[in-house]
């Protein structure tokens, strides 16, 4: 019987031919271009069931019912309203009137892009819009402190402060490491005393446990990996302490720029100071086998100024000898290493500028700058600004509770109010946070920003992995080109022609922002595809790059140019928003 092809092309049936093969089989064989096809159509269909997927299957993850209450206004009445009583006092002092309540969507923006790096995504707005408007700001707040990407983005922020921006010794360092296991220890609300006494007192090899890289960091390269103490002890007092005593490493005070002791008793900086906070950390050790401590090593010693040979620097502390759990005699003999002994007193409740010092930074990651600056030389003893102390209070008694200080921050009246004013402002509105402060918005922010206005849904951890590995392909080119900040976060610095030019022609700009030859599945197809009225695209557009809608003025100057070519005008008003001083600032 004939193997011949039926009306489809195929063979009429599975009967063997002349070599015992199915007669389909033999057609397959015979048409290699088929099977290619075949192949080629199988994958293409697969990229796109998979870039498909990343849009449609992300939801707003239901809200945590303890969370939600954690952050509520109604639970934090009392330190609200003690922080709103303190700047009202100062508002008032200074002859200020405060500027208005800002709108919902801009205080949704504010939050995202100090929470997670990124503006919300169309999806999150249309969630909020749903919300009644007295349960928005709580229900936002909860959605974002459980989700993976402000545990990773708070997390990248604090590394920066911590260790660095940089990779480092690549041999005895894991930067990624060091901020995933960051990242774990917030979403876990874990006690803030309890993850920098773990920091502090972490043992072992850089690969295997993350906090060990906050010690291996420091390591020089130059010295066969040894840990250089004096960038250590300069990290710790910055960062944990809120003080700038890195001169005393060479000098004594003279200038009172620093000032230790009692409240009754100060006295200004010395250069034994620095490096007895250097001893604790004296004993560490660095080698192959990871990082652990030489109960047997020497004393600390140094050079100090005028002398010519080394004086060994016993360890102790430049105040809160108090609350200290030692004898000075005894911690020289003590069976712990000496840095545990530190990590005690350094997260003693009675220690203030622990506490301090950590409000003073997430003051400023939610509303841009300090309320102390510089942000890591809070003077021990005051003045202090208002709010700084009953947060550190709240803080404290909270249990170092990192969730609710975000939240008691959120719901003060400075967060709260509007960065544009119904009457004139002054830099004294600013300065005494009158009004919301405008700050230009971080790399990493301007990159984040691309990427979330290429989509209309959030780009969060059930993005498929496919999305997420090109976001973070595309965002780390883009901070290479436009330049890092590093740990000087809060330094404003002007815009350079080159950064600018970036954002305008840069690949990554052009390639997300454009439908012809960009993206599948990017914002602009799927605005074009919706079938909305140009009105309704304006909107859409204002809405995932501005968090507002437009304005009856902008409405009546940009319809006809969508009406007239809708891609080219998604395109080109997408372009101009993104790159608009209202985008690129935090106001």
């Amino acid at each position: 019987m004939s193997n011949l092809p039926n009306n489809n092309g195929w063979p009429s049936n599975n009967e063997p031919n002349h070599d015992g093969r199915s007669g389909r089989w033999a057609f397959w064989h015979s048409r290699p271009w088929v099977r290619q096809l075949a192949f080629l159509l199988v994958m293409l269909v697969g990229i796109g069931y998979l870039l498909r997927s990343s849009i449609s299957n992300t939801a707003i993850q239901r809200i945590d019912a303890g969370l939600l209450h954690s952050v509520q206004r109604s639970t934090l009445a009392e330190p609200v309203a003690m922080v709103d009583r303190e700047f009202a006092n100062a508002w008032r002092e200074h002859g200020l009137e405060p500027t208005n309540d800002a709108d919902d969507y801009l205080v949704m923006r504010r939050l995202s892009l100090a929470l997670t790096g990124m503006p919300p995504s169309l999806e999150q707005i249309r969630w909020v819009e749903q919300i009644p408007v007295d349960q928005r700001l709580d229900q936002y707040l909860a959605h974002l402190l459980q989700n993976k990407p402000t545990h990773d983005y708070v997390a990248e922020r604090l590394t920066r402060s911590w260790i660095g921006a940089e990779d480092g010794p690549f041999i005895v360092f894991r930067r990624q490491r060091f901020v995933a296991w960051l990242s774990q220890q917030l979403a876990e609300n874990r006690r803030y005393d309890a993850v920098v006494r773990e920091m502090l007192t972490a043992r072992g090899l850089w690969t295997d446990h993350g906090p060990v890289n906050f010690f291996s960091a420091q390591a020089d390269p130059d010295k066969d990996n040894r840990l250089d103490l004096v960038r250590v002890t300069g990290r710790v007092s910055r960062n944990f302490l809120g003080m700038r005593i890195d001169c005393l490493q060479c000098h004594n005070d003279f200038t009172g720029a620093t000032e230790f002791g009692s409240s009754e008793e100060r006295r200004e900086g010395l250069q034994t100071d620095f490096h007895s906070i250097a001893s604790f950390f004296g004993q560490l050790s660095l080698a192959p086998t990871g990082l652990h401590d030489r109960l047997e090593a020497p004393t600390y010693e140094v050079e100090l100024l005028g002398d010519k040979e080394p004086t060994p620097i016993p360890a102790a502390v430049p105040f809160g000898n108090e609350w200290a759990n030692w004898e000075d005699a005894e911690l020289q003999s003590s069976d712990l290493p000496l840095r545990n002994h530190f990590a005690d007193w350094l997260t003693n409740q009675n220690n203030r500028p622990f506490a301090r010092a950590f409000v003073n930074r997430m003051w400023a990651q939610l509303l841009g700058r300090p309320l102390v600056e510089p942000i890591d030389n809070i003077p021990l003893h005051g003045p202090f600004p208002p709010g700084l102390e009953v947060l550190t209070d709240d803080f404290i008694a909270s249990g170092y509770d990192i969730r609710r200080l975000i939240s008691v921050i959120v719901h003060s009246q400075p967060f709260l109010r509007d960065s544009r004013g119904q009457h004139e402002l002054t830099p004294a509105h600013e300065e005494h946070w009158a009004s919301f402060p405008a700050t230009k918005l971080r790399p990493e922010q301007m990159a984040g920003t691309i990427s979330q206005v290429a989509s209309l849904i959030a780009l969060d951890d059930s993005t498929h992995i496919i999305t997420q590995l090109v976001r973070f392909g595309e965002e780390s080119d883009f901070m290479t080109r436009y330049g890092d900040l590093g740990d000087q976060e809060f330094e404003q610095d002007g815009e350079t022609v080159s950064q600018r030019l970036l954002l305008l022609n840069g690949a990554m700009a052009s390639e997300r922002l454009r439908g012809e030859g960009g993206l599948p599945f990017n914002s602009v197809v799927q605005i074009e595809r919706l079938g909305q009225t140009p009105d309704q695209i304006v909107e859409l557009l204002y809405l995932i790059v501005l968090t507002r809608k437009p304005t009856r003025h902008e409405l009546e100057v940009i319809t006809p140019v969508i009406e007239e070519d809708r891609r080219a005008g998604i395109e080109d008003l997408l372009a101009v928003l993104v790159n608009s001083s209202e985008a690129l600032w935090n106001h």
